[in-house]
């Protein structure tokens, strides 16, 4: 079930509270929304956050390593306890930053999905870190490549979700975040106004090449080709 997902207006409370990339996030997955159909699977989706539904609430099948989050199957990504050729498609957003070995997770999701399904990931680059959650890996644009080609993926696409004034501005607000209240008020007044100006710039007009070589991180589409692999 992937049909009629409905988009949440922005409101202030999202304009001031939400980075910049849960908002590119967001967009994304509903943008590409029409891949994620048939029996999903989706990875590390226990915890959501932003706009785009649950995957409970659109009946995937849900894994998510902490049993905390209560997701349909309790496991790891990089070791699926499912059949080959068991999913039409694969939803896997901003897990990869947890992952000590995401080319072992590629593997896994290529097997279990079905001949041309399709993956749809996020993956976060230039975000804040918890190191307490094992945040451990930042992968680039030349990594999904070289780790699809390992796996067996065709690139559908790669997409920088933002540039150098997104991320400027992530780290801005986070930093505002913690400012003593009337200050963080005026902190917000002043700055949001500018931030918003800056992100509106950078998805809609030209920008510098120099901008380019920072991003909050990317969208990345993958297709399994049509070999389909034995069931055990």
């Amino acid at each position: 079930m992937t049909m009629g997902i409905i988009r949440k207006k922005m409101n202030l409370k999202n304009i001031l509270f939400t980075t910049l990339r849960r908002r590119l996030i967001d967009d994304d997955l509903l943008a590409w929304q029409h891949l994620l159909s048939g029996k999903v699977l989706d990875l590390g989706g226990g915890r959501t956050r932003g706009k785009f539904p649950h995957g409970r609430e659109l009946d995937w099948t849900v894994l998510d390593i902490d049993f905390e989050f209560k997701p349909a199957v309790v496991g790891d990504a990089q070791i699926l306890p499912f059949a080959n050729n068991s999913f039409d498609s694969v939803k896997c957003s901003e897990l990869t930053g947890y992952l000590f070995e995401p080319l072992k997770m590629l593997h896994e999701v290529k097997r279990v999905l079905k001949p041309k399904g399709a993956a749809v990931f996020t993956s976060p680059f230039l975000t804040p870190f918890d190191f307490d959650q094992h945040d451990s890996t930042r992968l680039t644009s030349a990594w999904w490549i070289w780790a699809a080609g390992r796996a067996g993926f065709k690139v559908e696409k790669i997409k920088p979700q933002g540039y150098m004034m997104t991320v400027l501005a992530d780290a801005e607000k986070y930093w505002i975040s913690h400012w003593w209240g009337p200050f963080r008020v005026f902190g917000y007044l002043i700055m949001i106004p500018v931030y918003e100006l800056l992100f509106w710039w950078e998805q809609h007009l030209p920008v510098p090449d120099y901008f380019k070589r920072f991003t909050t991180g990317f969208l990345i589409i993958l297709k399994k080709n049509q070999a389909k692999i034995p069931i055990n």
